[in-house]
């Protein structure tokens, strides 16, 4: 048997991010309402929302009546208020699902080690934000914070130019995706829209939140098709949709690539956020009784404050001209969903500059790399043989966006996808993103390792590296029918005009496979890996 990958034991530094404040997850039961009670009074005057306060007040609505709804079915009771109130929370305009989470690919962050990686201490996107306006009276938050936010944000970063002359329009993205009778959206959905469908500005589209039926004509929608998002990871530990992970969500935000966020919002959060900086959760809050789902877009972050910068849809008045800050342990608290958006890729003359990486491979045990030598062309073997059960990893070091692959050759000669590691349920399909547009040292896969086993003297895998993506299952069942005399050609066959020639190979001082490809016209790179056991 070849070299397989394996899952890593569970370690519990992935689940503590500058984790500084107590209690956890929490969930629901009575408790809230009477603090909710002297807005029931209040909410029902004001303006209509979009540009007003009327959008607070109906946000506060929802979580006095989830509040109320908490209340009366713990205590049993309630009947046709419950209906009522049940109603008014689905109001919220964020849904969160767990299976919809699980739909996107996880990022492969980089490796946690801040001599190779070092982040900055702060970062703020704010100069490239729009400016903070209210969702108003309709559910719509999703697409306020993935559309007008981060999809703004990401393109005005890219281009260096302020967030008003970009600004996206929510509205063509949320009338588009919204769940039955406008009650909200699921981010996943927004995001896949994104990226699929694009965006339009939002002058061709504005928002209107006492409408959400109004569609694009055909001209949008083909407009939008010119601004697609380049495409979105999940920033979780590994496979779980469980734990948010802190450090690639600052890894993003240094690479000036925002995050869209779905968060437990309700009590200290609404009211007691208007005019204030930094979120302080109260006891109550983290019981998180009365608590709604919301989605909002993090724009920065600073460990000085140990918080991260979050911008808002619910007009300026909230927080500081419509930004708040949360802190890390909060975050990760409060926090259920998080979507990493691509940095936008290099575009004009830049797509034309070749590109570089330095590949290795790095033991668990003691973090050293195992020895590789060139033997011959893209060749490269192992300088002593690997004791079968090794655990190691791959390091990539990336100057320039690239997607990774890794195919492994069989005993009977064919080939099977080492990475991404396809799914168990679906071998077409992986929860896996092979994206690596944040540049740095990447030590992947993340929660797995490849692992050699005692059978035979040797195993081949082949490393492929490509500015854009491929269809893996597609080129691994190529390999496998290919007639190439050895694994190595198999893989060059399968990648046929693709691959990238004029390529200058070599081992680095550490035993690293080194790669310089100055013809970036063409697509991948291919390296060779024996390891001799």
């Amino acid at each position: 048997m070849p070299i397989r990958m394996e899952d890593d034991p569970l370690d519990q530094q992935d689940f503590d991010d500058s984790n500084t404040s107590s209690g956890g997850r929490g969930g629901g039961g009575g408790g809230g309402l009477l603090a909710f009670l002297p807005l029931l009074l209040s909410l029902f005057s004001g303006g209509k929302g979009g540009k007003g306060g009327g959008g607070m007040k109906i946000v506060l609505l929802l979580v006095a009546g989830a509040a109320a709804y908490f209340f009366f079915f713990k205590n049993g009771s309630g009947g046709g208020v419950t209906d009522v109130v049940k109603n008014l929370f689905s109001q919220s305009g964020y849904s969160f699902s767990p299976e919809q989470f699980k739909k996107a690919n996880v990022y492969e962050g980089l490796a946690d080690d801040n001599s190779k990686n070092p982040l900055p201490e702060s970062v703020s996107l704010l100069k490239f934000a729009p400016d903070r306006q209210n969702q108003g009276q309709q559910g719509s938050c999703v697409a306020w914070s993935s559309v007008y936010a981060a999809r703004t944000i990401v393109e005005a970063a890219s281009t260096n130019q302020p967030g008003n002359s970009t600004a996206y329009s929510p509205a063509f993205v949320y009338n588009q995706i919204g769940l039955e009778g406008c009650q909200g959206a699921y981010i996943q959905n927004a995001m896949e829209f994104m990226a699929t469908k694009g965006v339009v500005a939002y002058n061709d589209f504005p928002y209107d939140d006492q409408d959400c039926s109004r569609q694009p004509n055909s001209a949008l929608e083909n407009k939008a098709t010119q601004n697609k998002l380049h495409g979105f990871t999940r920033l979780t530990d590994g496979e779980s949709t469980q734990g948010i992970n802190v450090r690639a969500v600052k890894e993003h935000l240094a690479k000036d690539a925002p995050v869209v966020i779905g968060m437990m919002v309700g009590g200290s959060f609404m009211q007691g956020m208007m005019g204030k900086q930094m979120w302080a959760p109260t006891d109550e809050d983290r019981s998180q009784a009365g608590f709604g789902g919301h989605a909002m877009c993090v724009i920065g972050y600073d460990d000085r404050k140990q918080a991260f910068q979050i911008m808002n849809s619910w007009g300026p008045e909230w927080g500081e001209n419509g930004i708040g800050w949360v802190r890390y342990g909060d975050f990760k608290e409060f926090v259920r969903e998080a979507y990493g958006v691509d940095p936008m890729p290099k575009r004009g003359a830049a797509t034309t500059i070749g590109f570089e990486a330095a590949i290795g491979l790095v033991k668990n045990d003691d973090k050293q790399y195992i020895p590789l030598k060139l033997k011959t062309g893209n060749v490269f073997e192992t300088v002593n043989t690997v004791a079968p059960g090794t655990k190691f990893k791959m390091e990539i070091k990336n100057s320039t966006e690239c997607n990774i692959y890794i195919f492994g050759q069989e005993t009977d000669g064919s080939s099977y996808t080492l990475f991404p590691y396809p799914s168990k349920e679906d071998a077409t399909k992986t929860a896996f993103s092979p994206y690596c547009g944040i540049t740095g040292y990447r030590l992947f896969p993340r929660g797995k390792s490849l692992v050699p086993d005692n059978v035979g003297n040797k195993d081949v895998f082949a490393i492929v590296v490509t500015k854009q993506a491929i269809d893996w299952y597609a080129v691994n069942n190529a390999i496998s029918k290919s007639a190439g005399a050895d694994y190595g050609t198999k893989v060059a066959d399968a990648l046929k005009q693709n691959a990238v020639s004029g390529i200058q190979f070599a081992a680095g001082s550490g035993g690293t496979i080194n790669f310089k490809a100055n013809n970036a016209g063409q697509n991948a790179v291919l390296v060779v890996v024996e390891v001799k056991k």
